[in-house]
């Protein structure tokens, strides 16, 4: 990128504040060590958009490109200002702002998620259905960052907002071994684990299905509770299952990886009529949802499990 000289009506690079930002401006900016934050004029973009001075999308460029400090600054002037901030966040896709979350301080992110949250809370009780959080479009971006900065965050909701029941929404993100070693990478205190879990509230109890390794360590947390301890100790079956059908799908995308692909679904098949027809079927589930299989691959496998095993062993074939 080459630096020019700026003017009152262009940024540093010579990009008048009327045309949108380049689109690796942001990259530029933290590798030329010419280029300051004050050289940006992202904000000056963001100002004239509130203004009606400029376009949505000379607007939308500069909120993508922006160094996050320079967001920070521009919502905290102004109502109206945090307002747009958290509009773009929320029209955005999650690969064009995952830098600007990564970078973004967590009481900036507490202040936006947290109003997505309660609007998402209203909403669902409104509708009287129970839906996942993290599922809605409002905060989609969330799964595409890394799971340091989401325990980050966590741990900001929990130690610095007192709010486990927040922090709690975003323990889905995490794997079973980053939640197995959320005391090592934190330091978070018993008391202050026992209480981000327990702001699961009534989803505790389907989070060891999700988490099936977290099952002990649940056990442990909640053993001086007498109601949840019982509950969680009828589980265990459930537990075991969950593990099994985690071991199979995992086999099957062995299976799918090493198989030439004309043979590999034959094989799949192969190796999911050994398993009872409710576990196969559920396996297929998972993986659909996990995208290791399209809704037309998932479907055929399906319909051939539920034919008797000898017949659609003779039958089965893909070419």
């Amino acid at each position: 990128m080459t630096v020019s000289t700026q003017t009152a009506d262009s940024c540093k690079v010579g990009v008048p504040i009327s045309k949108a930002c380049p689109g690796n401006c942001r990259t530029e900016l933290r590798k030329d060590k010419r280029l300051e934050e004050e050289d940006c004029k992202a904000v000056h973009k963001l100002e004239q958009l509130l203004y009606g001075q400029n376009t949505l999308s000379v607007g939308a460029s500069a909120f993508h490109q922006a160094p996050a400090e320079l967001l920070e600054k521009f919502s905290e002037e102004s109502e109206i200002g945090f307002e747009l901030v958290s509009y773009f966040l929320l029209i955005s896709s999650p690969e064009q702002v995952q830098e600007t979350v990564r970078e973004m301080s967590n009481p900036l992110l507490y202040r936006i998620v947290k109003e997505e949250f309660d609007l998402f809370t209203m909403l669902r009780k409104a509708a009287g259905r129970a839906s996942n959080f993290l599922d809605s479009k409002m905060v989609r971006y969330w799964r595409n960052l890394p799971e340091s900065r989401v325990i980050d965050f966590i741990m900001y909701c929990v130690r610095e907002r007192k709010d486990p029941e927040f922090a709690s929404q975003f323990l889905y993100l995490l794997s079973g071994r980053s939640l197995l070693e959320l005391r090592k990478q934190t330091g978070i205190t018993v008391s202050e684990e026992k209480e981000l879990y327990s702001g699961l509230q009534d989803s505790i109890y389907e989070f060891p299905i999700h988490f099936p390794e977290m099952y002990p360590c649940l056990m442990e947390i909640f053993s001086d509770d007498p109601e949840i301890s019982l509950i969680l100790s009828t589980m265990a079956a459930l537990v075991e299952r969950k593990e099994i059908l985690i071991h199979s799908g995992e086999e099957v995308l062995r299976i799918l990886g090493k198989t030439h692909k004309k043979l590999a679904h034959q094989s799949v098949l192969d190796y999911l009529l050994t398993l009872d027809q409710d576990a196969a079927l559920e396996i297929l589930s998972m993986l659909e949802e996990n995208k290791h299989l399209s809704s037309s691959e998932k479907e055929l496998l399906s319909s051939f499990l539920r034919k008797d095993e000898d017949d659609s062993g003779k039958k089965f074939g893909f070419r």
